[in-house]
């Protein structure tokens, strides 16, 4: 099955759907609802910061985490990730400081123990 969309000047392009299934396997509805949905909304390819916050991760306590893999655990862009950081408890900067000509840089990394306590903080019960 293939469906045609438009790109930015107007060309039609053809776009495909996977319907190849296992013999006696129904489809997964859903699925072919959401590939619909993206391929009639969306001109069929994501920037960065979508790939980047559909991606998914465990959350290990011994591991530190940066701004983009909070993001994408939060489901927020990486700008809010990296304000929400700054106000996390036991959020470390290993960035620049600012001198006299030059800007600082930040670097902000969080341990997986203290995002957990984060996340638990924020749950209702």
């Amino acid at each position: 099955m293939s469906i045609f969309s438009t790109d930015k000047i107007g060309n039609l392009l053809p776009m495909s759907l996977s319907t190849d299934l296992p013999r006696g396997h129904k489809p997964d509805l859903r699925k072919v609802g959401r590939d619909i949905y993206e391929v009639l909304t969306n001109t069929g390819r994501l920037g960065y910061k979508q790939r980047m916050r559909k991606r998914t991760i465990k959350i290990e306590p011994e591991q530190n985490y940066a701004p983009s893999e909070v993001a994408a655990i939060l489901n927020v862009s990486y700008d809010a990730a990296s304000r929400l950081m700054q106000k996390m408890k036991g959020a470390v900067d290993l960035g620049t400081p600012t001198r006299r000509y030059k800007r600082g840089k930040k670097k902000l990394r969080i341990s997986g123990k203290n995002l957990l306590a984060f996340l638990r903080s924020k749950t209702s019960d």
